[in-house]
């Protein structure tokens, strides 16, 4: 009998390829993230599993290969899979939530301590030769006594709360789909956006990428904010209108910004971005700790290895309960 195989888009941690090996499955990892060498790939090695982290798995591709059984995951964010076109086709969809969420919420945290101290305005300085700009500083401010304000209030938002509140933080936040009763972090929830906008000295955005939340976060919220307010973005790069952003800093209507993710990936060279001292920039790193790493590739390898054996799914997308292979 011939192994079942799995397309890697991009080569993944040991720990999975370890799990998949005990299994008998054959990995077979892309040259290149490019839709047509993905394509090629699923026919020609008839491929039985995807393992993706943030290349789009379209329908061209989960038409390629007949025995395309499961598309894992390697993380939360699904909006680079057709979830409901792989449910058309009784491809089971797997991922792994709360994998890095610890992850993500400790670097907003360190992103929060650096926008409130300027920390690249100050390390430019220094680089300079300005050992004296502790003495020139203004809008730097210790995050304790002040108010953190979420944009969504999930997993990530929850455990960002708790780490915050044990800095005297007060924690406040907005989602239709949470209510107060049930928040078990230290958050009180606002009827609104605009409440959170208002009163927040610091903005922290927890939203999927979807339609609507697409460039959702503009001009008019940067106007509601305070000016002595700043934004962390560790979520969705296309949930903020980045231009929006440049012109509301340059404007003076929030002091900065701290981004993780941008509408763009790779963050072109030539985006102004780069050279505001206003704005903290990291590259879609806060996923990336070992411990993330980890629990992200061995639930995305644990999805692969229960489909392909007709196994109870332990992280479903999507829930297919009649599919032929089972």
């Amino acid at each position: 009998m011939s192994k079942k195989k799995v397309l890697f888009t991009v080569e993944l941690d040991q720990s999975g390829r370890d799990l998949l090996d005990q299994n008998d499955i054959e990995i077979i990892v892309s040259p290149d993230q490019k839709e047509e060498t993905f394509i090629k790939i699923l026919k020609e090695e008839k491929i039985d599993a995807i393992i993706t982290r943030v290349d789009p798995i379209t329908p061209a591709m989960m038409d390629a290969s007949p025995n395309l059984k499961v598309v894992a995951k390697h993380g939360v964010g699904l909006d680079n899979i057709d979830v409901d076109y792989a449910t058309k086709k009784g491809i089971q969809v797997t991922w792994a939530p709360g994998g890095n969420a610890n992850s993500v919420a400790e670097h907003t945290l360190m992103l929060l301590f650096m926008v409130a101290r300027r920390v690249r305005h100050v390390d430019q300085e220094l680089r300079g030769g300005n050992y004296n700009v502790r003495y020139t500083l203004k809008n730097t401010y210790e995050l304790g006594g002040h108010t953190l304000g979420l944009i969504g209030c999930g997993r990530i938002g929850q455990m960002l709360a708790e780490k915050a509140a044990c800095l005297g933080m007060k924690v406040i936040g907005y989602d239709p789909y949470q209510k107060q009763e049930n928040m078990k972090a230290p958050i009180t929830l606002k009827d609104s956006k605009e409440e959170v906008l208002k009163e927040a000295d610091f903005i922290s955005l927890h939203l999927p990428g979807t339609p609507e939340t697409h460039r959702s976060f503009g001009m008019a919220d940067f106007k509601a904010m305070k000016k002595t307010a700043s934004l962390v973005n560790c979520a969705r790069g296309e949930v903020v209108n980045t231009e929006d952003l440049i012109e509301a800093i340059k404007a003076g209507e929030i002091v900065g910004a701290a981004l993780d993710v941008f509408e763009q990936e790779p963050l072109p060279m030539d985006s102004p971005l780069y050279d505001m001292e206003e704005v903290i920039l990291t590259p879609h790193t806060a996923a990336t700790t070992r411990e993330a790493v980890y629990n992200c590739c061995t639930m995305a390898a644990t999805g692969v290895i229960e489909v392909l054996k007709g196994e109870p799914v332990s992280y479903p997308v999507n829930h297919l309960d009649n599919l032929e292979y089972r």
